[in-house]
């Protein structure tokens, strides 16, 4: 478990960043050092991806300011903690716009990236990512200075609906679908329904609930008076969606195949939950083991998280993953301006990361990458299972939409 002690601590021995103040890295700022402000939720509701998120960032500036920063400049690194609201997150960006130039940031959510993005279009003009894969914000027209660092949901959702009619074969297949309330649960539901119509799978339930309920019972019922064969979750974390299945299995369901997206899919919890894990199929943006490391970035990442925990088990969490993937588009981006001569603005960085294309992320992601529509793009099938020793099972390649 990653605390908030165990982050301000982590933060503090970070000498290569700086030293603490609350939740905010900072160092004594040179002037030509590119000034990062990160902002996720550390101690909220969602921080049980934030805190990884805050941890990731941390351990990547200290990785690459000991390595003599970009091309030489120095990451100053600011972390905030938003409690996943948004009006703390906006007034964190603005104490920091009020402190100085802010080159990079990562934003908590699709609501902050909203909130800030109309004043960032036409004022602040600032290069940034976020922990949101809304379809929404891979708009180049809206959303000129975000990308996102994966596969949209509505692409995650599609590709989950592929693999549920090439997987079905001959056989019909009826699926349900389940979604969160959020903004990352209401994401490409609609599209996602047209499209499993369009393959002739039936959808006769979709249903939306609170992040967090008390009781899913009615959910659950819903979904045995539906007989799918396919139950796709969506937009939750580690609530809400375990107990649908294991309420969906205590009826004599044990056919259904349950389907989660990017968040619901990580290993660390989800073999936590054995009842729940076994044959659930999930999707993967990037690579998360490091026993078996796809790249040069994979063996970086888990030296790093072996030295703070011997014990650890080699598997990245996602907020870490997260971060490490965002800090790397930031850095290719800084990467091209500096080496074109050209100011760092968030023009000429949007401008950059465009122009990436079979971009080697070492591993991370193992396969070429090319900036498409603001994204990534790429994600690929997974399945896990007790007879597999809870490994990810890829039974896809890597694929874009």
């Amino acid at each position: 478990m990653f605390s908030r002690r165990k982050f301000l601590k982590a933060a503090g021995a970070t000498a290569a960043v700086g030293a603490v103040t609350g939740f905010n890295i900072v160092r004594a700022q040179a002037a030509d050092d590119l000034n990062w402000s990160i902002h996720c939720d550390l101690t909220g509701p969602a921080a049980e991806g934030g805190k990884f998120q805050g941890e990731g960032f941390t351990e990547y500036a200290k990785w690459i300011n000991e390595q003599g920063g970009i091309r030489g400049r120095k990451i100053n690194l600011s972390v905030n903690d938003t409690t996943f609201k948004v009006d703390v997150a906006v007034a964190n960006l603005k104490k920091a716009l009020a402190t100085g130039r802010v080159d990079y940031m990562f934003g908590e959510s699709t609501g902050m990236i909203q909130a800030i993005s109309p004043e960032n279009n036409s004022t602040n003009k600032i290069f940034m990512t976020s922990g949101s894969f809304a379809s929404e914000l891979a708009d180049e027209k809206n959303y000129p200075y975000h990308f996102v660092p994966g596969a949209t949901y509505g692409a995650q959702l599609k590709m989950l609906v592929d693999y549920i009619k090439k997987s079905s074969g001959s056989n019909p297949a009826r699926l349900v679908i389940i979604h969160s309330s959020t903004g990352m649960g209401r994401d490409g539901i609609e599209a996602a329904v047209a499209y499993a119509k369009e393959l002739g799978i039936e959808v006769p339930v979709v249903q939306q609930t609170k992040f967090v309920e008390t009781d899913v019972s009615s959910f659950a019922l819903a979904i045995r008076e539906a007989q799918p064969t396919h139950v796709i979750h969506h937009g939750y974390s580690f609530a809400v969606w375990p107990e649908i299945v294991r309420l969906v299995r205590d009826y004599g369901m044990d056919d259904v195949v349950f389907l989660g997206t990017i968040w619901q899919s990580e290993r660390e919890k989800v073999v936590a939950m054995p009842d729940v894990a076994e044959g659930l199929i999930g999707i993967k943006v990037w690579n998360d083991d490091t026993n078996k490391p796809a790249g040069k970035t994979m063996e970086t990442i888990g030296g790093i998280l072996k030295a703070k925990d011997p014990n650890w088990s080699g598997y990245v969490r996602l907020g870490f993953l997260d971060a490490w993937i965002s800090s790397m588009m930031a850095t290719r981006a800084f990467e091209i301006v500096i080496d074109a001569g050209q100011e760092v603005n968030g023009d000429n960085l949007a401008a950059a990361m465009r122009s990436v294309k079979d971009w080697d992320t070492g591993g991370l992601i193992d396969v070429p990458v090319s900036i498409i529509d603001q994204q990534i793009g790429l994600g690929r099938i997974i399945r896990y299972s007790a007879a597999n020793n809870w490994e990810m099972e890829q039974i896809t390649d890597w694929m874009r939409v």
